[in-house]
């Protein structure tokens, strides 16, 4: 599920929406200077500026939460359509490299870009945890790259060494990711804050962790 703005459909009926509101606010503000000041013969004129004032700052209060909603859907799509970029990007590379990747790594590589594919699709659940947000964000456009790249940069002689460090680090990154997507998916928000210490550990910047004895 994502955020989505208004369809034309539903255009008309936040239209109305807006004018019955501020029709209501006029008339209680009408009304309620009417009663107080009457038989003061300014109460209909006091009535009708200070309705007026209420309808005008409830049509703009509600005219305002719509352009922000739609900023809000934009930024989200614009966002949502960058991961997906990456996450094709990243399954391509899995694809066409498969040959030069252990074949015991092939199924948490396709499940955790699966995975991600799922949580962007809900991106709007993690705006309430932005640290776990950020994490997957990372995992998406540095981290998981990276270790791609890491392991495939290596000649083909040491692959067969690194092998195991290289399995284990996907390993981790599925593991977390799929503890992320169960709780997206439940918008288990305190779950999700719990588990970013795992996302963040299994994270970890490649530069430090894979390979160090190759020197990358």
């Amino acid at each position: 599920m994502t955020l989505e703005g208004p369809t034309p459909e539903d255009r008309p009926q936040q239209k109305n929406l807006k004018y019955t509101a501020s029709a209501v606010a006029f008339i209680i503000g009408f009304a309620v200077l009417l009663i107080l000041m009457l038989p003061n013969p300014w109460a209909f004129a006091a009535g009708a500026v200070v309705g007026g004032a209420a309808a005008g700052g409830t049509y703009g209060m509600l005219f305002g939460r719509e352009l922000s909603l739609q900023r809000k859907t934009a930024e989200l799509t614009t966002q949502q359509e960058s991961l997906r970029e990456r996450l094709r990007a990243i399954e391509s590379t899995v694809r066409t490299k498969s040959q030069q990747l252990p074949p015991s790594s092939h199924g948490q590589l396709r499940m955790t870009v699966v995975g991600l594919e799922e949580i962007v699709s809900r991106w709007e659940t993690l705006e309430r945890v932005p640290e776990q947000q950020d994490a997957v964000f990372h995992t998406i456009s540095r981290h998981l790259p990276r270790t791609l790249d890491l392991f495939l940069d290596l000649p083909d002689s040491a692959k067969p060494r690194h092998a195991e460090e290289f399995k284990a680090q996907i390993n981790l990154v599925a593991e977390a990711v799929a503890r992320t997507r169960d709780q997206v998916v439940k918008k288990d928000l305190q779950s999700l804050k719990s588990n970013r210490a795992l996302l963040e550990e299994a994270l970890t910047d490649p530069d430090e962790r894979l390979f160090t004895d190759e020197g990358l």
